[in-house]
């Protein structure tokens, strides 16, 4: 019962100390999570980042020649002329402005010139006359800066549309526009090249909350909030000076893999790290601690059936004595006879031992007492004889008669009767010590089962030395320690009445010669 009892106390240390563990591993857990979190959200922001920087210096080249060439008094000139000579020499100039600005930096596929009532110039690329005409024929007659993607010729092209005004501000409608288109597909490629440097994280170009272009052809033409659904971070934000979006997408695979990967490798470690613990909690428990606790067990219950032999040889050896001082040298060769007999089987006294065994013990220590007290006590044994099939502790009836003995009818003149009873009850064997002594009142055997029901749980031999009753209770440790609480030593008895001890032990069968 001890064993079991530190048994629990050392799996409530590992179980702690795993507990603590997977505290720690919980905390680390979260900590990395949430790392690998801020890193995904910090690559989703540079790409985005990046994103803005390349679509901003793009446009923004755009927009600075196309100013550059509406503020040229050349470029308002030849929009406003009308003799068709002059105008196509002054077209030539317009070239040599438009190549100037440009280089060496040009990025626009195209460059156009439309004028008021609708005429076209093209300077640069090679977009086709019809599909030019359709662009002019949907250019807005303002004096607003335009930006828009637009197709021509089969090619989506972004599309910067910038107003001429005629110097001096006083016409109510610009003298013409210049168009300068940036094919998409440079786009594309940019968006191409920053997913393959980070990785699991798509570009894309918003334009009136449909994915215009993507690096992911398959995200072409969808709607906005679609993105939410099908990746973990989308990062949105406006490109300088038009209306289209920039956007950096992280797929859910970038987002978990690296928690899904730290789970994997954390949950091995545990894993192997509990495995660690229970293999070491069995070879401790196995091996170090249950041979540990037993040897502890076994040392206790030595240490109880001691108090009780030592006590009972030095009564009995101190009779002995008293018996030859008196010149009672027969009876004390009986006494020393019976008690020779007795030493043989105390070695064994901790053993499971046969129930008439141990009835043939207390036959000696009776006549011993008997010697000692010219017979003074009768005893009536009454076992029942199938009981002779079965083992039992040892060192339990003689305790029990020499308490009834010298504590109940010790100070009884006559009638000092000793009652033992044996029976087989469901499976458990029922013993019954009786006496027809003095007794004892009904609080002090309430007391003293009180301190029987909780023997088996003190640590501590001081604690209950200093009770009534040591032998009972050093008999209820042995029995608890052995075979549980569902066993022990029950009290019953009252004034002038006697006291009876009822003994339940489990019913094991005898083998001769085990």
């Amino acid at each position: 019962m001890k064993s079991k009892k530190q048994r629990r106390r050392f799996a409530l240390i590992v179980a702690a100390f795993t507990f603590a563990s997977l505290g720690l591993w919980f905390i680390y857990h979260n900590t990395v999570f949430s790392y690998i979190s801020q890193n995904a959200a910090a690559n989703t922001a540079l790409i985005k980042n990046s994103l803005l920087s390349e679509l901003d210096g793009e446009f923004s080249r755009m927009k600075i020649t196309s100013s550059v060439l509406a503020g040229s008094v050349y470029v308002q000139e030849f929009l406003t002329e009308r003799d068709i000579s002059e105008y196509y020499e002054k077209a030539g100039a317009v070239s040599e402005i438009i190549l100037k600005t440009t280089y060496p930096s040009m990025n626009a596929d195209s460059i156009i010139t439309i004028t008021s009532d609708g005429a076209y110039y093209r300077f640069t690329g090679g977009i086709s006359n019809a599909a030019i005409e359709r662009l002019a024929g949907s250019t807005a007659r303002n004096g607003a800066t335009v930006y828009s993607v637009t197709e021509l010729d089969g090619t989506s092209y972004f599309c910067l549309i910038t107003p001429v005004n005629p110097r001096g501000g006083g016409a109510s409608s610009p003298a013409g526009h210049i168009v300068m288109l940036s094919n998409l597909a440079k786009i594309r490629r940019t968006l191409v090249q920053l997913d393959s440097l980070y990785g699991d994280i798509d570009a894309a170009v918003i334009l009136n909350d449909v994915v215009l272009l993507s690096s992911n052809p398959a995200l072409d033409g969808l709607d906005a909030s679609e993105l939410e659904r099908l990746y973990g971070t989308v990062t949105v934000s406006q490109v300088t000076g038009t209306n289209l979006f920039a956007a950096a997408l992280l797929t859910n695979d970038a987002l978990y893999y690296g928690q899904r990967l730290f789970v994997f490798i954390s949950s091995a470690m545990l894993i192997f790290m509990l495995a660690c613990v229970a293999g070491l909690y069995g070879i401790l428990s196995g091996k170090v601690i249950g041979p540990m606790l037993e040897n502890t067990e076994i040392m206790e219950r030595n240490l109880l059936k001691t108090q009780i032999d030592a006590h009972f040889l030095v009564n009995t050896i101190n009779w002995i004595k008293g018996l030859s001082e008196q010149g009672k040298n027969e009876k004390a060769a009986r006494a020393a006879e019976n008690l020779g007999e007795m030493l043989k089987s105390l070695q064994e006294s901790d053993e499971e031992t046969n129930v008439f065994e141990q009835l043939e013990y207390l036959d000696r220590y009776i006549e011993i007492m008997n010697i000692r007290c010219d017979g003074k006590y009768i005893t009536d044994i009454d076992v029942d004889n199938i009981l002779c099939e079965y083992n039992m502790l040892g060192q339990i009836l003689q305790p029990l008669a020499e308490n009834a003995l010298t504590h109940g009818l010790g100070s009884k003149q006559s009638d000092c009767r000793l009652t033992v009873s044996g029976r087989l009850e469901e499976n458990h064997i029922i013993l019954e010590v009786s006496d027809n002594g003095k007794g004892m009142p009904e609080e002090t055997v309430r007391a003293l089962q009180e301190h029987l029901d909780f023997a088996d749980k003190w640590d501590n031999y001081e604690e209950y030395n200093t009770l009534k009753g040591v032998a009972l209770v050093n008999i209820q440790k042995r029995i608890r320690n052995k075979y549980g609480r569902k066993y022990g030593l029950t009290i019953g008895g009252s004034p002038d009445a006697g006291l009876t001890v009822t003994v339940k032990l489990p019913a094991i069968e005898y083998k001769a010669g085990v």
